[in-house]
């Protein structure tokens, strides 16, 4: 755990935990340090619609699990 003193820590602690790899992680950190504020919210924007499309996309492979073990069940298959 990062020290809460520590804002880049608890900051790059966050990245990771977010699931951005180290090189996305320093990007970001860079970017921070750096001011770039904009840029910054943008590529986490972009970040959280491609984590939301991966949400969606491993939801509709449930659905389909579901269908399929509903279907087994009733007899369908």
């Amino acid at each position: 755990m990062a020290n809460a003193l520590d804002s880049t820590a608890v900051m790059a602690e966050n990245l990771r935990d977010m699931g951005l790899c180290d090189e996305d992680t320093e990007k970001c950190l860079e970017m921070l340090k750096e001011k770039r504020c904009c840029e910054l919210e943008r590529f986490l924007g972009d970040y959280r619609k491609t984590l939301l499309e991966n949400v969606h996309k491993y939801n509709e492979r449930i659905d389909c699990l579901d269908y399929l073990t509903y279907k087994m069940k009733n007899g369908g298959i």
